[in-house]
C-alpha cells in the first residue's frame, strides 16, 4: 500500500520500510490525518474529551455549559448534514433563558460512535442560544453509545423527522389552555394560529426573511399569552360560529376571518355581534348584503386559493360595507391596499 516495500536484511535486524519518493507526500498526509484523528477523538483538549469530562462531573447529567463550549460543540461535533439553523427558534430559547423559563431538564442528545467520534443529534438550537449568553447555562446532556454511523443517523432521524415536531394542537393540549379559558379546542387553536396577525396590525408576515426579523410573533409563549388576552372575544365568536352549518363553520374558523372577528368584537362589540351572527346564521340574507357576499366569496376564494392577506381583506371589506350601510356585490382584494377596519384603530385615519 502507498508503494511500500518490506526489506529484510537479516534475521537479527528490524524490518525496514522503504517508501518511494513519489509516495512520501501521501504517507505524510496519512500520518497527519491519523494524528489529527487521535487528537480530535481521544486526547485531552478534544471536544469529545471535554464533553465526557463535563458529563462525568455533572449532577445526574445536568451540566453548566459555557458559551464558548457551546460554540465548539456546534463547530466540532454537529451532526454531518445537520439542518440549517432557524433564528426564530434560537430567539425562543434566548427568551426563555432571559425570562427564567429555561428548563435544564430538557436533554441535549449526542451519539457516541465506536471510533470515538461524538455527534450532536438533537439540541443545536439550544446550544446556539447558549453560545449567545454571557454566563454558564445549565442543560442536561445525554451521550448514547451506538454501534455504527447508520445507527447514529437513524438516531438523528428520530429527532428530526416530521413526526417528531409537535403540532399546534399538541402544544395547546399540553398546556391545557382550552380548559383553563373555557374555550373549545378548535377555537383555541384558531386564535393561536391567528396570533401573529393580531400582533402585527392584521398584516401577515410573508416570507421566511420577514419571519426571522420578527421572531417574537412566532414565540410559543407570546402566542399563548395572546390567546389568554383575546379570550373574551374568542368565547363570543366561538358561541356565534357554532350556529353555522358545517361548511360555513369551517370557513369561519380560518385564520383571516378569526383575526377580523376578534378585532371587531373587541372594538365594536354590538355591531360585530350583529355582523358575525348574520354570517353564521345565513338566514335569508338578501343579495348585496355584505354578509351574503362574504359567504359567497368564501367559496370562490377557496377554489382560487387566495392568500392569507386576501382572507383578511375579504372579511374587512365586508365588515366596512356593512358598517357604512352599503351594498356589496363583489369583494375585490387589491394587492398592497392597506388593511382598513371600520370603527377600530385600523380605520385608516390613524385610529381617530
Amino acid at each position: 500500500m502507498f508503494g511500500v516495500t518490506q526489506i529484510n536484511n537479516s534475521k537479527n535486524k528490524p524490518t525496514v520500510i522503504a517508501v518511494s519518493a513519489a509516495r512520501v507526500g501521501s504517507v505524510n498526509e496519512v500520518i497527519l490525518m491519523q494524528a489529527k484523528t487521535e487528537i480530535k477523538h481521544g486526547q485531552s483538549g478534544s471536544m469529545e474529551y471535554i464533553l465526557r469530562s463535563l458529563v462525568a462531573k455533572s449532577d445526574h447529567g445536568v451540566v453548566k455549559v459555557a458559551p464558548g463550549i457551546a460554540s465548539r460543540i456546534l463547530d466540532e461535533l454537529n451532526f454531518p448534514g445537520q439542518r440549517k439553523i432557524d433564528s426564530r427558534r434560537i430567539y425562543g430559547h434566548e427568551h426563555a433563558i432571559s425570562k427564567g423559563h429555561w428548563m435544564e431538564s430538557y436533554s441535549i442528545h449526542f451519539a457516541a460512535l465506536p471510533d470515538g467520534r461524538i455527534w450532536l443529534v438533537d439540541g443545536q438550537h439550544r446550544l446556539a442560544a447558549i453560545a449567545q449568553q454571557q454566563s454558564l447555562v445549565g442543560v442536561t446532556i445525554r451521550i448514547i453509545d451506538v454501534d455504527s454511523e447508520k445507527e447514529a443517523r437513524d438516531f438523528y432521524a428520530g429527532f428530526d423527522g416530521k413526526g417528531s415536531v409537535r403540532t399546534n394542537a399538541q402544544i395547546l393540549d399540553a398546556v391545557g389552555i382550552s380548559d383553563a379559558l373555557g374555550l373549545s379546542a378548535r377555537m383555541t387553536r384558531a386564535v393561536y394560529e391567528a396570533a401573529p396577525l393580531l400582533m402585527n396590525k392584521l398584516e401577515p408576515l410573508a416570507g421566511s426573511i420577514n419571519m426571522k426579523k420578527n421572531p417574537a410573533m412566532y414565540l410559543q409563549s407570546n402566542r399563548l399569552a395572546l390567546v389568554t388576552e383575546w379570550a373574551n372575544q374568542a368565547l363570543e365568536y366561538d358561541t356565534i360560529t357554532k350556529k353555522a352549518g358545517k361548511g360555513l363553520y369551517e370557513k369561519l374558523r380560518k385564520t383571516g376571518p378569526v383575526a377580523i372577528a376578534l378585532y371587531t368584537l373587541r372594538h365594536q362589540p354590538a355591531r360585530a355581534k350583529e355582523f358575525w351572527s348574520g354570517v353564521a346564521n345565513n338566514d335569508g340574507l338578501r343579495r348585496g348584503d355584505p354578509r351574503h357576499t362574504l359567504i359567497q366569496d368564501f367559496g370562490v376564494r377557496d377554489i382560487n386559493s387566495g392568500s392569507i392577506r386576501q382572507r383578511v381583506q375579504q372579511s374587512a371589506l365586508a365588515w366596512n360595507a356593512f358598517c357604512e350601510g352599503r351594498d356589496l356585490k363583489i369583494i375585490k382584494c387589491i394587492t398592497g391596499a392597506p388593511i382598513v377596519v371600520w370603527g377600530t384603530p385600523l380605520n385608516g385615519k390613524g385610529g381617530k
